[in-house]
């Protein structure tokens, strides 16, 4: 794998174990107390899936319709994860309202919600391996939070994403009831 797809790869990894780890560290969901207005666990972990998988599809469907003589080599080998501002999505007073192509159903269990973040990751990969190599740079699509992106930032901006709402799981970790 490219450098640059190998260093997203285990930056993706990273912030998925910090996802892990934060619905884990809940223990029984039934016990978190969901404020009004607010996503419960499993419907977070569902918009994570529909995201993903958006950005999986961006990617399989620009590098797809690449013509043989369109498809320019990645020459680059720097890291690209600071292409693209970490502190915008770490800040969790700021809400954003997610898109309607990402937004969750809210009636899924946890364990369905978690097996669909599983097959997205493995879509993911496999949309990872038909880009290896490929100048990702080259091709920008539009972002709610930042404007014009590339996608090695869509990428980048996927993996601080997750980490946003392992923020906003373990903030209603600490609003547990006492079982």
């Amino acid at each position: 794998m490219h450098p640059r797809l190998q260093e997203i790869d285990g930056f993706l990894t990273e912030r998925r174990a910090e996802v892990l780890d934060a619905v884990a560290s809940l223990g029984d969901a039934e016990h978190v107390v969901v404020p009004p207005g607010a996503w419960s666990v499993a419907t977070i972990v569902e918009h994570l899936r529909l995201t993903e998988t958006s950005v999986s599809k961006l990617l399989h469907v620009t590098v797809s319709r690449l013509p043989a003589d369109g498809r320019v080599m990645e020459t680059e080998t720097d890291s690209v994860l600071h292409r693209i501002d970490h502190s915008r999505m770490a800040n969790r007073d700021r809400r954003v309202a997610a898109p309607s192509i990402v937004q969750p159903r809210t009636d899924l269990a946890l364990a369905d919600s978690l097996a669909g973040l599983e097959a997205s990751r493995a879509m993911l990969r496999n949309s990872l391996r038909e880009a290896d190599g490929l100048a990702l740079g080259n091709f920008t699509f539009p972002n709610l939070a930042y404007g014009m992106i590339d996608l090695y930032q869509w990428l980048v901006f996927l993996g601080l994403h997750e980490s946003r709402h392992a923020g906003q799981i373990r903030e209603l970790g600490e609003t547990r009831l006492d079982p």
